[in-house]
């Protein structure tokens, strides 16, 4: 009999073509003002493609197997310099054998149009099948594997068969006569036949040599057996990852696991060699080009080119830019693309399909395609955020594959100094394993505090260490000198920053969105602007466009923001006032303040308010480290008295609030090695992946009744439509994109907010389309000014932690 690997793909009739094509057009129709000519063109680009015959023959199991095998072949012809003889051996192997449990009888009468008797009929509809990757893992014996290669050693066979087994997540209540049982009646024939050879036995009991067992009784981990339990790990990380990744390509249809690959030609190194061919390398810059076969640490301030010395040290090979925040990675996608004419990057965050929309081109290939490499980890380079490839800390099942592509690629770290202590310290542990692997890490930053350098060391971290501070500063002007008020922003301040604002560019930063708007309402005028986080993604994406023409621009004025500025734009102001923070935090919003050194100040343009808000549990910052940067600060500047405050004198001030033993006490140190101890003793079951979060932000999605009534036709319309049937991806994605445009994000941290509706726009249907929640807060902001205060809410939950 022919085995399949999975069911015939069930295309639409024409009666569901035609309905959709209706569907499609009234959308059109409905949303005519408010879509776009590129929005226009993805909703045709649907309609054309329903006429278009793309009946799919249905795979065998033969083909997919000889397709996945054909795909790691291909890989390894580019990439295996990164592995070992035995490291491709297990991973091929893997890929042969991971789909055996496939030819059960079972799965092959939901597969095809298999004529069986009556019982099995009847078994297949009513009985719970073995999960196909626990029959392939009893499909061969240690003694089996051992013969497949002189390489393979007794210690390969644990992490080998645990791949296998969970290579699909499932839950595992199945005792090995259960699976002996289901074996006997419904796969041993049936393998046997497909693999031309006899199957007379199954290795039930390969399930006691698994590394763990995915179910809530069986002891926690083997770990116990191993002396190199480490390594042991890391194997079973290597061949479930390769295995999933490459399972994954061939089933969405793509031959290649990577696209792309620039390891020869170089395309993005050249690119910029030839933008910085006029100029001389700076010295980051000549230090990471010289140092591309090691892990990095660079220490250098805003202005040294550190981003381009972070591209210029991926040499070409595969390479992941990590950044805190959404916009700065938006930022330096664009500016590969653009700056360096480098079209083979990815984008990978949450909002980054609203972005593939936003590039759209019919000569290209389709939005879905890129949004999938992207997802597979597929481009030589994907810039991202940290929380999409350090989920494999937590051991999570179906996490695996980002520590197997770390292990042949290097990945940047950008602005690691602004994370909380829990994303540190999963930085911190998910570094220590992929350098185990074999990958290699570069962190950029202008700053690198004693705590990082104390964990990272613990964790038994390698790198080559190099700090640009004093080297940097002989090229430029000292760019700030700093002056401290033990007082608040008042009026009289802000009489000052008006004049300021008449003939200088101007930046605020207050530490909470309340002080923001309060600041706004006192200094409103021609030339004044507010950006915080609490507008609709819209109006916020225009806002952080004007800052940034603003700053590249001859104006003047003053911008009111909050500490979402810090990391994120690039951005340059002749003037800052801001409220005290914490060290990293204050060092970064001076970064936004003569940030290119073209003028050396005479007198203060960094003006700090020490005016404790926003500090203090449940706020944004912790009092402990509030408070010693505070005292350090004014020791610091006391000692230097009418200097500037220089590159040097900045690491230092860092290195005096995180020394470690004046600091080992705080709720921030003691934090991060808290996580660095749950990472190291997590089992693999106690997260699932949709359940990890890197960092821990609980947020709903709210629209203003104002915005809602506005534009309630929109939702409407939009909602009813994503509730249809067979909506294609591509124009599922656009909608939403509308309809979160009109939606922000609003965190929660101790209560719901009572001016938010529990249920969601669309409540009713049979399913829920959108998690989107109609809140009666006050909303103000005319698109065509870009000014207004955002959603204004009650002063009491300022205090609740809704801060940036």
């Amino acid at each position: 009999m022919e085995y399949y690997a999975k069911t015939k793909k069930r295309q639409l009739s024409q009666g569901e073509k035609d309905k959709l094509k209706e569907d499609l057009e009234k959308i059109k129709e409905k949303l005519q003002e408010e879509l776009d000519e590129t929005e226009i063109n993805i909703i045709n680009h649907t309609i054309d493609d329903l006429g278009k015959d793309l009946e799919e023959k249905q795979k065998t199991l033969k083909e997919h197997e000889e397709e996945i095998v054909r795909c790691a072949e291909t890989f390894f012809k580019q990439y295996g310099a990164y592995f070992s003889d035995r490291e491709k051996l297990l991973i091929l192997e893997a890929c042969k054998r991971h789909d055996w449990g496939k030819a059960n009888l079972l799965f092959q009468a939901l597969m095809s149009n298999l004529e069986v008797d009556e019982e099995t009929k009847l078994d297949s509809r009513k009985l719970e099948q073995i999960p196909h990757g626990f029959l392939s893992a009893v499909t061969i014996s240690k003694s089996e594997f051992l013969k497949l290669s002189e390489e393979f050693s007794e210690e390969d066979f644990s992490p080998f068969i645990t791949a296998i087994y969970y290579h699909h997540d499932r839950e595992d209540d199945y005792d090995g006569e259960k699976i002996r049982e289901y074996g006997r009646k419904y796969y041993m024939q049936q393998v046997s036949e497909y693999l031309n050879k006899d199957i007379s036995k199954l290795y039930c009991s390969n399930i006691y040599k698994l590394l763990f067992r995915n179910n809530l009784y069986s002891s926690k981990i083997v770990e116990y057996q191993y002396e190199n339990w480490s390594e042991i790990w890391n194997k079973y990380l290597l061949i479930k990852g390769m295995l999933n990744k490459f399972d994954y390509t061939v089933s969405a249809g793509y031959e290649e696991a990577e696209t792309a690959v620039d390891l020869h030609e170089k395309k993005l190194k050249k690119s910029i060699e030839k933008c910085l061919e006029k100029y001389e390398l700076k010295p980051a810059q000549q230090f990471m080009t010289e140092h591309k076969d090691e892990s990095l640490v660079v220490v250098a301030p805003t202005g040294s080119g550190k981003t381009e010395a972070a591209l210029l040290w991926l040499n070409g090979e595969k390479g992941f830019y990590t950044l805190p925040l959404k916009v700065s990675s938006n930022a330096i996608y664009n500016r590969v693309k653009e700056k360096y004419s480098y079209e083979d990057v990815a984008l990978l965050h949450s909002d980054s399909m609203a972005k593939y929309l936003k590039e759209y081109k019919q000569e290209e290939a389709g939005i879905c395609e890129k949004y999938d490499r992207a997802k597979m980890l597929s481009q030589p380079l994907t810039v991202c955020t940290v929380d999409q490839l350090f989920k494999f800390v937590y051991r999570a099942l179906g996490t695996e594959i980002f520590a197997a592509t770390l292990k042949y690629s290097k990945l940047i770290i950008d602005e690691i100094q602004v994370y909380e202590p829990r994303v540190i310290a999963t930085i911190v542990y998910g570094l220590s394993i992929i350098q185990k692997m074999g990958g290699k890490f570069a962190i950029i930053t202008a700053t690198f505090s004693p705590v990082l350098q104390h964990f990272m060391k613990e964790c038994g971290l390698k790198y080559s260490f190099e700090d640009f501070t004093d080297i940097e500063e002989k090229e430029i002007n000292s760019r700030h000198r700093v002056k401290i008020h033990d007082s608040d922003i008042d009026k009289s301040v802000c009489n000052e920053i008006l004049e300021q604002g008449k003939h200088k560019k101007v930046l605020v930063i207050c530490n909470t969105v309340l002080k923001a708007q309060q600041l706004y309402k006192m200094l409103k005028g021609e030339n004044v602007w507010l950006l915080h986080s609490r507008y609709l993604r819209r109006d916020r994406a225009l806002l952080e466009k004007n800052i940034m023409e603003f700053s590249e621009s001859d104006k003047t004025g003053v911008w009111i923001t909050t500490q979402i500025v810090e990391a994120s734009l690039d951005i340059d102001f002749d003037v800052l006032y801001t409220e005290m923070s914490t060290a990293d935090s204050l060092l970064q919003r001076m970064g936004r303040c003569n940030r290119k050194g073209r003028y050396c100040p005479e007198e203060a343009n960094i003006h700090v308010y020490a005016n404790k808000n926003g500090v203090g549990k449940s706020s944004v910052y912790e009092n402990d480290l509030y408070e010693r940067a505070l005292e350090c600060l004014k020791k610091h500047l006391e000692a230097h008295k009418g200097k500037p405050f220089t590159e040097k004198m900045k690491t230092d001030y860092m290195n005096k609030v995180y020394n470690i033993e004046e600091i080992e006490g705080t709720q921030y140190f003691q934090e991060i090695k808290e996580y660095l101890k749950l990472f190291k003793n997590i089992h693999p079951t106690e997260y699932l992946a949709k359940e990890v979060e890197v960092r821990n932000i609980n947020s709903i999605t709210i629209v203003p009744e104002r915005i809602y009534q506005e534009k309630k036709e929109v939702f409407d319309a939009g909602i009813e439509f994503l509730s249809k049937p067979n909506i294609g991806r591509e124009t599922r994605s656009l909608i939403k994109s509308k309809l979160q445009d009109l939606t922000l994000s609003l965190p929660i941290y101790q209560k719901f907010p009572e001016k938010v509706e529990k249920k969601t726009v669309g409540n009713g249907r049979k399913r829920k389309v959108m998690d989107i929640h109609r809140a009666t807060y006050k909303y103000e902001f005319e698109f065509e000014t870009g000014k207004g205060m955002g959603l204004i809410m009650q002063e009491e939950l300022e205090t609740d932690g809704e801060f940036i």
